[in-house]
């Protein structure tokens, strides 16, 4: 019997192209692929990978990442994140595992996490644990609203 193997398909990967500029809270199932500007907050149940030419400022929740570009803020790795041969960190790291190539840039501090302490850290976030907006109730079918 062949085992059945799951292949990502071209549209469940998420990219912000070289020279995009995006502020503000994403969230996504998917991989996601930055090679542009980022500011806010990241959040992906999948891989992050950040391009030679990306610059991300603000907070990082992924399962893993590979830093190629550069990152100013928090990170919080739910499993393993690579930093790449010059990659440039500044902030405030949380892991479980990691890896530093020859030349990657680290100034900051790394603390070694377990998944349990990485989904706690989810929940204590205000722009991830906001409820979703409810829709806007239907107007009123009554007497005055055929007079209007």
């Amino acid at each position: 019997m062949a085992k059945t193997e799951i292949i990502p398909q071209a549209n469940e990967l998420c990219r912000i192209s070289k020279g995009t500029k995006i502020s503000g809270v994403m969230t996504s199932s998917a991989d996601v692929r930055i090679d542009g500007t980022f500011e806010g907050t990241i959040y992906t149940k999948g891989k992050l990978v950040i391009g030679e030419a990306a610059h991300v400022k603000g907070k990082v929740f992924c399962q893993s990442c590979d830093l190629w570009g550069s990152v100013d803020g928090e990170m919080y790795i739910e499993d393993l994140i690579n930093f790449k041969a010059n990659s440039n960190f500044s902030g405030d790291l949380r892991t479980p595992k990691l890896g530093i190539e020859v030349s990657a840039i680290f100034n900051g501090s790394c603390h070694i996490i377990t998944k349990e302490e990485y989904s706690k850290h989810l929940h204590e976030i205000p722009e991830l644990s906001k409820e979703t907006p409810k829709p806007a109730a239907a107007p009123a079918q009554g007497h005055n609203a055929a007079a209007k």
